[in-house]
């Protein structure tokens, strides 16, 4: 189990019209950091990121199942903090760094959530 914590949402972040979330870490450029949710790892338990589908994600009280997990997230994840959370149908072509979740309902996210991968 992995923990992070929202420390900041830039102004951009959340789009009424776009189901997604994008995270990455503290390295974040300030052009990402506009556009992204950046988030710090406070749990780590020694492991390293490994998401597969059927999993939860959950973000405060809110709890998601994984549908899908893109090819580069673990990657991005260990080197970044970096994947797109997708809260949609998984399309015929899903996003390399994107994690699918279900129900596709948009959070509710704010700086000090707790996001919990699991």
């Amino acid at each position: 189990m992995l923990k992070a914590k929202v420390v900041e949402i830039g102004p951009e972040a959340i789009s009424k019209n776009d189901p997604l979330l994008i995270l990455f870490d503290e390295t974040a450029s300030a052009q990402l950091r506009r556009v992204s949710i950046v988030q710090r790892f406070v749990e780590v338990d020694g492991q390293t990121f490994d998401l597969t589908i059927g999993d939860t994600i959950s973000i405060d009280d809110q709890e998601f199942k994984v549908t899908y997990v893109g090819q580069l997230v673990k990657s991005n994840m260990e080197m970044i903090g970096h994947a797109t959370f997708c809260f949609q149908e998984v399309p015929e072509q899903p996003q390399h760094n994107g994690i699918y979740l279900t129900p596709q309902t948009f959070p509710k996210i704010h700086v000090g959530s707790i996001i919990t991968y699991s």
